[in-house]
């Protein structure tokens, strides 16, 4: 009799919890990214918890974009907009200072700060930064401030732990699952990581250049040799002495592999190895082809390494 109680009790139980989680899925949170690589991390980490759309087109640059009203619209009606924040997309910050729940602005320690149209002006490139060309490159480097934070698992799941801490006070009485999500994010990433490190330590030495300087974190992680960049901004050519001081360093075969982006058209790229036996490939800085969902965040990072060790290894 009480062997059939017990049993009858867990059944109870179980059913409970379906329908918990099945109320929890009814009513999932509507989340909006600004970009891709972040609605990459929020529903790898969330899973059915949470809706997770995303703001601008496949291969929009957050570099150049130019909001629409509908674009707004979409803003204003989801639950929490996640962003970068002003340093990494300067053309939201006017609409994210009019929100009436306020966003998430996963750089600037979590808050998204209301710029003036002048003083977040400062910090675009100037017409005479333009104009200066390759030294302008040189003073404009993100350096410490790399807003590319997508590109290092470390940075990536501290953002994680912003969107859950958000949703957690923003929703108490489901924190218990956002914390779980959370956690299983963290153990999931860890694992891709250790993979991840095994296999990029074996094209650690070999240099390289990037298109845009936008992978500097994925680079400082793995401890890869990336001898420069194009161009900081890919909206701006890059000048002529960086030009210059690359194709040296191409002709004296310091780098295997030169890297390009699938947004933009890089002819200067091509006119700059010809002749020479440097490899091109390609690094995505969006996750274009990246599918989200569970293990879309770790399934990008797999793409770069990939894009790596396919360029910088080959014979």
């Amino acid at each position: 009799m009480i062997s059939r109680f017990s049993s009858m009790f867990s059944i109870f139980l179980l059913s409970s919890a379906i329908c918990s989680a099945q109320a929890v899925h009814a009513e999932q949170v509507k989340l909006l990214a600004s970009i891709k690589p972040i609605q990459l991390i929020a529903e790898d980490m969330l899973g059915d918890l949470a809706e997770v759309d995303v703001l601008l087109p496949p291969g929009s640059s957050p570099h150049h974009f130019s909001l629409k009203p509908s674009s707004i619209g979409l803003i204003h009606d989801a639950d929490l907009f996640i962003w970068g924040g002003p340093g990494l997309e300067l053309f939201l910050t006017k609409t994210v200072s009019q929100l009436e729940r306020p966003a998430l602005a996963l750089l600037e320690g979590g808050d998204a700060h209301h710029h003036d149209e002048e003083h977040a002006a400062d910090n675009e490139p100037s017409h005479t930064d333009e104009a200066l060309g390759a030294e302008a490159d040189d003073q404009h480097d993100h350096g410490d401030s790399d807003p590319h934070f997508w590109m290092a698992p470390d940075r990536a799941l501290a953002a994680a732990d912003l969107i859950k801490d958000r949703l957690v006070e923003r929703y108490p009485t489901d924190a218990a699952l956002y914390e779980q999500a959370y956690n299983d994010f963290a153990a999931r990433l860890s694992v891709t990581d250790q993979q991840l490190q095994q296999q990029l330590k074996v094209v650690g030495n070999t240099g390289f250049y990037v298109f845009h300087d936008a992978f500097g974190s994925f680079v400082e992680h793995y401890q890869l040799h990336q001898l420069g960049y194009f161009t900081v901004d890919p909206g701006r050519k890059p000048g002529a002495r960086r030009l210059s001081e690359i194709r040296t360093a191409l002709e004296n075969d310091q780098a295997r592999c030169v890297f390009v982006e699938p947004q933009f058209k890089a002819p200067v790229v091509d006119s700059l190895i010809r002749g020479l036996d440097i490899r091109v490939g390609r690094l995505d800085p969006l996750a274009v082809a990246i599918e989200a969902g569970p293990g879309g965040y770790s399934n990008y990072l797999q793409s770069l390494a990939d894009s790596f060790t396919n360029c910088l290894s080959a014979e």
